[in-house]
């Protein structure tokens, strides 16, 4: 039939050539495919023209391409037709009903939010996935196109610092391999369509919260995911029926560029690792400028591998050009940078690619955490890095150094807002000081409180006399221990008040000279600001009528003042032991050593998180992270300390090192 067709054509083509010889030029000039014809050659007069003997064979020729382009189309379409037949055909027709009563007896329609297909195989996502379902259409729900977009998506899971195989259930492995691989009836169907949800949602969950719940790693973490109650079943059911489930994991994930600049250093690591990373160096003598070493060829190599020194090639001599290279190691990993390699800088030196990876990965996860998705301008406290910084439409504005808590006293993780300032304030100690460091002390000494200038008082505000007070039989302090204004205040002259469980604030200091440290664990959990009527300034700066000579004349007056801000200041208090800068990759102490924690629970079998459970559950889970907080905290204990003496820091002597921001945005 095709053949007949083209003949007529042909024939018809011929004819209208033969006709073509006797008109003039300007029909002849009609006839060309207008692609072919410029305005140049259409404004020839036919006067003008030479005789056209060559026409009937240029349309003849044209015909012929008109044909042959008849003839493509035909052949696509075909082949269109084809695949589309193909395609129907790796989808082998699924009798509705029958699905359907699958469906209903995997997923029954009961109050229970979690499905499960047998032991060990719960469908957390259950409630969405029966809304995708009643949506999609005719089963199945997953055709080979959403398939394979599935597959090459959960692949890519491994740059986000997630385990892909965690979602290629068993189940479904042969279908993310071979999309075309069909279901052997409609039970199997209804199975596979449910896994490959599950695993689809799950993805997306864990790329929108985190992996890891913080909730069940610290009782006083707020950072859940906001829950704002839409249901977007519609909007995941068509990432799936248009294939494209990579726009689907790029909406679930978090759009700050610190999260891109972690994942562009894990990729970089990741590399390493597979290159093989890089050799332990053996101990020995101290190395440094001038020194020769049969070691050196290694410290070389290693520095090079992370882009530390531009070659690996060089003598086994420390010249200037490797001391610069051992400081910029040395900086990078928050150690002292003289560009000596001693038994600290070789320690950190022979920390193996694997678990800089997972360093890597684990604050990846925190990242999704913390990503303030509604925020325009808010204040973070970099706890691990010492620094705060003022974020306004995702530029950093203004940032400086911070004092944060000791390891037994740490500076909660948390999110609130700043309400008001006190200037000239008050201290009234804390509970926990009271219990560590008040009653131990009067124990020791009943003048304790006279010579630090406190004021013991009862429940009414009324002085009480502490030289009349056993303090020797007295378990519990039942007193308020009150520090009046002033310069030698422990809060200095202003702290910023955002009112939480914690009694942590930020503040004034009148231990500046702790600020030389480069890792300033000094408080007993609060946040000391180098700056702060600086910030002061800064913050009221919002408000009409403020300026540094209104608060000059308040500090002055020694009253304690508060003002109220009109604004309230959003504060993220963050733990991050990874930063990026630029390219370059900063790796920081894990000053309250959370990072393993994090890590194994990472790489633990999927779970909701906290929020997502039944309220009785979630008081549960709740009361045994902070049971487990308390007893971990009883055995971090200190002895008595001198309230407000600096603490004995072991990294008191390293330089400091500020400005490398994570918030590089």
């Amino acid at each position: 039939m095709f053949n007949i067709l083209f003949f007529l054509l042909f024939i018809a083509n011929s004819a209208l050539a033969d006709t073509a010889i006797t008109e003039t030029d300007v029909h002849t000039e009609a006839t060309v495919p207008a692609e072919t014809t410029t305005p140049m050659e259409a404004s020839v007069p036919p006067e003008s023209a030479a005789p056209n003997v060559i026409a009937p064979l240029e349309e003849v020729i044209a015909s012929e391409e008109v044909v042959a382009s008849e003839e493509a189309v035909a052949s696509e379409e075909a082949v269109a037709s084809e695949e589309a037949v193909a395609t129907q055909d790796a989808v082998s027709p699924v009798d509705p009903q029958l699905y359907q009563q699958a469906i209903n007896q995997i997923l029954p329609k009961d109050n229970r939010p979690v499905g499960r297909l047998e032991a060990g195989k719960e469908i957390f996502t259950k409630r969405t996935i029966l809304k995708m379902l009643e949506q999609g259409g005719p089963p199945p729900l997953w055709d080979p196109i959403s398939i394979q977009s599935l597959s090459d998506a959960l692949s890519g899971l491994a740059a986000d610092g997630l385990n892909p195989g965690e979602y290629r259930f068993e189940e479904i492995e042969p279908y993310l391999n071979d999309p075309t691989h069909s279901a052997k009836s409609p039970e199997d169907a209804a199975r596979i369509d449910v896994l490959l949800s599950e695993a689809y949602l799950r993805a997306m969950y864990n790329l929108e919260y985190g992996k890891v719940d913080p909730q069940r790693l610290d009782a006083d973490h707020n950072f859940a995911g906001l829950r704002d109650g839409a249901d977007r079943s519609s909007q995941f059911l068509s990432w799936v029926q248009k294939g494209r489930i990579d726009e689907a994991f790029d909406w679930a994930r978090p759009k700050s560029n610190s999260y891109k600049l972690l994942k562009s250093a894990l990729a970089r690591y990741q590399k390493i690792m597979a290159d093989g990373g890089w050799t332990k160096i053996p101990s020995g003598k101290v190395i440094k400028l001038g020194k020769s070493d049969s070691r050196i060829s290694l410290v070389r190599s290693r520095l090079a591998i992370t882009g530390d020194l531009a070659s690996a090639y060089g003598q086994d001599t420390v010249d200037e050009e490797l001391e610069q290279a051992i400081k910029k190691f040395q900086n990078r990993h928050h150690l002292k940078a003289d560009g000596v390699i001693g038994r600290g800088t070789l320690a950190v030196m022979n920390i193996m690619v694997e678990q800089r990876v997972d360093q890597i990965r684990a604050n990846i996860d925190r990242q999704r955490w913390y990503y303030p998705k509604n925020l325009k301008e808010y204040l973070v406290v970099d706890v691990a890095g010492f620094q705060i910084y003022w974020i306004k439409n995702q530029e950093v504005i203004w940032q400086e150094h911070v004092q944060v808590g000791k390891r037994f006293t740490s500076t909660p993780i948390f999110r609130d807002q700043i309400e008001h300032i006190d200037f000239n304030p008050t201290w009234s100690v804390p509970p926990g000081i009271k219990r560590r460091t008040i009653l131990p002390s009067l124990k020791i000494d009943p003048s304790y409180l006279d010579k630090k200038g406190y004021r013991l008082l009862d429940d009414y505000g009324r002085d009480v006399d502490p030289y009349s007070i056993d303090w020797e039989n007295m378990s519990k302090m039942p007193f308020t221990v009150r520090q009046p204004p002033g310069w030698g205040n422990a809060l200095g002259k202003v702290k910023f008040m955002f009112p939480n469980k914690h009694s942590v604030f930020l503040h004034d200091t009148n231990h500046r000279e702790l600020f030389s440290r480069k890792v300033r664990t000094t408080s007993s959990g609060c946040i000391r600001l180098q700056n702060p009527f600086v910030f002061a300034e800064r913050i009221l700066a919002r408000q009409e009528g403020w300026g540094r000579d209104r608060i000059d004349r308040i500090l002055n007056s020694s009253r304690t003042t508060r003002v109220n801000l009109e604004q309230p200041l959003p504060i993220l208090i963050q733990y991050s032991t990874v930063s990026v800068a630029g390219d370059v990759v900063f790796f920081r102490t894990d000053i309250y050593r959370r990072d393993s924690k994090l890590l194994a629970a990472l790489d633990d079998p999927f779970r909701l998180h906290v929020p997502d459970l039944p309220k009785r559950t979630q008081l549960l889970i709740k009361g045994r992270v902070k049971s487990a907080s308390a007893s971990a905290a009883k055995l971090l204990t200190p002895k008595p300390e001198i309230l407000g003496e600096p603490y004995n820091n072991i990294y008191q002597d390293e330089p400091d090192n500020g400005g490398n921001s994570m918030f590089e945005l």
